[in-house]
């Protein structure tokens, strides 16, 4: 195992020594409590596998004030913790493969049937992790909350639109320019006219009030979102299958769950924004033509700078089941 080079080594060391109650796991989430999604997503996997094990399977969560986010995947394939549920950006580093996926065009039953799943489980084995759950979102997983509305052109010329580097294929679509900041500087750097607005997931926005400093929703959203939910492998294995097989029912439970109700829960939250003074503004015509495009083009091409081999699998893979043009 490497040795642990971030400021959270000596935490995640601490914790690791502590003993543990039998099938009680530890598990580690990339977000807080207030995390949006927790509700429909990692509170019902864990309220799902405690009802049907009759507690005998609990989880003591850990949030991103333990382990930073970017630093997660490391302790819990040494097995400090025994599942991570995450995004893939936090560890492009390691592998861009759950980022770059989200530029296909897959619902949950396409990534079930074509076999993309078991794919995934596969390539994260080698990282001693295993794919236990994947939430898959309907198309239109991200949008862009502006000051103000799209131009004549239907686009964001020279706007600095804050985002990660996931978002820069639409970015650049749109005529913007990509401004990396941390999440707590959006709210002031849009008041302050430093920003002209943020790229963020479909929901969450309210919970920042940004609502407050840029009115304007840019739609369509855009790409799918995947969320995994992962175990040591080494502790799957020491499972029981009777114990594996409550995870994964559980889990695909929860996927279900979360891939038919997505847009009714999308839908609340912009409800509750144009409540509050929010307006749709729609991108032009010519601009949604390319959207998908932009996106998919955007995250090959961020997915090629870190492991082009593994970007050319997965993208002709993606093509041969019809998940990319």
């Amino acid at each position: 195992m490497k040795i642990f080079k971030s400021a959270a080594a000596a935490v995640i060391l601490a914790i690791a020594s502590l003993p543990v109650a039998a099938q009680e796991f530890r598990l580690l989430s990339s977000w807080d409590t207030n995390y949006a999604y927790n509700p429909y997503m990692l509170e019902p996997f864990i309220e799902g596998v405690q009802t049907a094990s009759n507690g005998k399977m609990k989880f003591s969560v850990s949030g991103p004030e333990t382990v930073p986010a970017f630093e997660q995947l490391e302790p819990v394939s040494a097995g400090v913790f025994q599942f991570l549920f995450t995004h893939g950006s936090y560890h492009f580093g390691t592998t861009p493969a759950l980022t770059l996926v989200e530029g296909f065009e897959a619902d949950l039953t396409k990534v079930r049937e074509s076999g993309l799943f078991d794919v995934l489980d596969k390539h994260y084995q080698k990282q001693n992790l295993k794919l236990v759950m994947l939430m898959v979102s309907p198309v239109g997983a991200y949008h862009m909350v502006l000051r103000n509305p799209v131009n004549a052109q239907g686009d964001l010329a020279g706007r600095r639109i804050r985002g990660v580097a996931t978002y820069t294929g639409v970015i650049d679509m749109l005529n913007g320019v990509t401004t990396v900041l941390p999440v707590s500087d959006v709210y002031t750097s849009i008041e302050k006219g430093l920003i002209d607005g943020t790229a963020w997931p479909i929901i969450g926005a309210l919970d920042y009030r940004w609502v407050e400093v840029a009115k304007y929703l840019l739609r369509p959203g855009f790409g799918v979102n995947y969320e995994p939910l992962f175990m040591n492998l080494d502790a799957w294995e020491a499972l029981s299958k009777e114990d594996q097989e409550i995870l994964s029912n559980v889990a695909r439970r929860v996927e279900k769950a979360w891939s038919e109700n997505a847009t009714e829960v999308w839908s609340k939250e912009e409800k509750a924004m144009i409540a509050q003074g929010a307006e749709i503004s729609e991108m032009g015509s010519s601009q949604q033509e390319k959207l998908q495009q932009a996106w998919s083009e955007g995250l090959i091409k961020q997915a090629k700078s870190k492991d082009a081999k593994l970007t050319e699998e997965l993208v002709e893979f993606a093509r041969s089941n019809g998940m990319l043009k």
